[in-house]
């Protein structure tokens, strides 16, 4: 993957999961979420073990990421995929 492509898709994942993230919270709770505060507001566990396999654990960073690369694959633009296109992938 070309290193400028990698970029935007971590630029692309951070923005829909600070969008994930003020859905869930409040509002007052959700003025105060910035992507320079992201971090506070997510678990530090990314994976989780079920069924003798180790996974990724839903809407954190990775998760975001692997599942624009999954749409990119069908063609999609990464400006186009939203937090919705990720749920129903």
């Amino acid at each position: 993957m070309n290193g400028q492509k990698a970029k935007r898709i971590r630029r692309h994942a951070k923005e829909l999961m600070l969008d994930w993230i003020k859905s869930v919270v409040d509002e007052d709770e959700a003025k105060k979420v910035t992507l320079k505060n992201l971090a506070q507001y997510v678990p530090n566990q990314t994976h989780i073990y079920a069924n003798q396999q180790l996974r990724v654990s839903a809407y954190t960073l990775r998760w975001f990421e692997q599942g624009i690369k999954k749409l990119l694959k069908k063609d999609r633009t990464i400006t186009s995929i939203t937090v919705q296109d990720l749920e129903h992938a």
